[in-house]
Order: C-alpha cells, then sequence, then structure tokens
C-alpha cells in the first residue's frame, strides 16, 4: 500500500516555476546564440573555422532547446497530478459522507 503526502499549492507552484525557468533558459540561449552569430560576422571571421564554430553552435542551442522543452511535460505532469489527486481526495470524501 503506498502512502500519499500531497500538497497540491507546492505541486502547483513547482510546476509554475519550472514553467518560468524553462522560458528563462530558451531567452538564454537564443541570445547567446545571436551573440555568437554576431561575433562571427565581425570579431572571429576565418574562412573555415568561424563558420564551423556557429554551425556547432547552432546544432548544440538546438539540441539544448528541445532537452528544455522537456520541461514543459515535466510542469504538465505536476499540474495534472495535482489536479488528478485532488479529485480523488474530494470524491473518497464524497464516498465517506454519502
Amino acid at each position: 500500500m503506498a502512502n500519499v503526502n500531497v500538497t497540491f499549492d507546492e505541486m502547483n507552484s513547482a510546476a509554475d516555476r519550472l514553467t518560468a525557468g524553462q522560458q528563462q533558459v530558451t531567452d538564454l540561449l537564443h541570445d547567446l546564440k545571436a551573440q555568437v552569430d554576431n561575433l562571427v560576422n565581425g570579431g572571429f571571421v576565418t574562412d573555415q573555422a568561424s563558420g564551423a564554430f556557429q554551425t556547432s553552435y547552432e546544432q548544440f542551442t538546438h539540441g539544448t532547446v528541445q532537452a528544455v522543452n522537456g520541461i514543459e511535460g515535466m510542469a504538465t505532469f505536476l499540474k495534472q497530478a495535482a489536479q488528478t489527486l485532488g479529485d480523488v481526495d474530494s470524491q473518497l470524501a464524497q464516498g465517506i459522507r454519502g
């Protein structure tokens, strides 16, 4: 038998923080990519190395953004779990009351 100790507000608050953090990280990654783009267009221009660096950084940014987007699924899970557990709690209480 599983034990349950749930604080719905904490679960929802954590989900909100995850969502906000996801957006902050995504924004930072895009800002950093813009800095790299500016660099390879002005301060680091070579026949091959600068282009290779930019391509590598684009791949890194793309992969990292995809990974960070996984946070959305975690936040959604927490919100849905809080809702579902709250509903079950209400249903159990209603069943006891008759």
